[in-house]
């Protein structure tokens, strides 16, 4: 049974050990080694990551889940506002050995309902992530342009897909 619920300070070996576990898997033929542990050891350092959950219980929108599959934390996603009904889907990460069992999906209905009222979600991916992009396809965002990122030396093109909220997924 697939459980998402808000996060909290004990899940943050669970986030580093999807984040080392997921980086590696979707990453490893688009950055070096070198790259992916390097940002790992920053982004999901303990320190950050402390921060990063207490924003998320003083918010009065949580924006960071977690994702259970029979009582095993499985992945996380984590939302940043853009403007009043937008928000960015930063991080969306479940371990490789549960694709396609509908937590990714079950984390787009979440944040659905918890940050109403919202009208887009959007998600930038990396174009050689083949993985994120038919993810995003099949969960109905769009394609809606792209850029050229540069994060330590290393260039990629980033796409942007959107999904507009309707009434529908409401």
């Amino acid at each position: 049974m697939i459980t998402i619920r808000f996060v909290s300070c004990e899940d943050i070996p669970h986030i580093q050990s999807i984040a080392h576990e997921t980086w590696n898997f979707t990453y490893g033929g688009i950055y070096s080694k070198d790259f992916i542990q390097n940002f790992l050891s920053k982004a999901y350092s303990r320190e950050n990551l402390i921060r990063s959950v207490e924003r998320d219980l003083q918010s009065t929108k949580r924006k960071f889940l977690i994702a259970e599959y029979n009582n095993e934390v499985v992945g996380f996603a984590q939302t940043s506002q853009v403007n009043d009904e937008d928000y960015e889907l930063l991080r969306i990460y479940v371990r490789p050995e549960y694709h396609k069992i509908g937590i990714g999906n079950g984390f787009i209905q979440e944040f659905i309902q918890v940050l109403k009222p919202i009208k887009k979600l959007i998600a930038w991916v990396a174009k050689e992530n083949h993985i994120g992009r038919s993810f995003y396809e099949k969960s109905g965002f769009k394609e809606s342009e792209e850029k050229i990122e540069t994060i330590e030396g290393q260039s990629k093109t980033q796409k942007k897909y959107e999904l507009k909220i309707t009434n529908e997924r409401l």
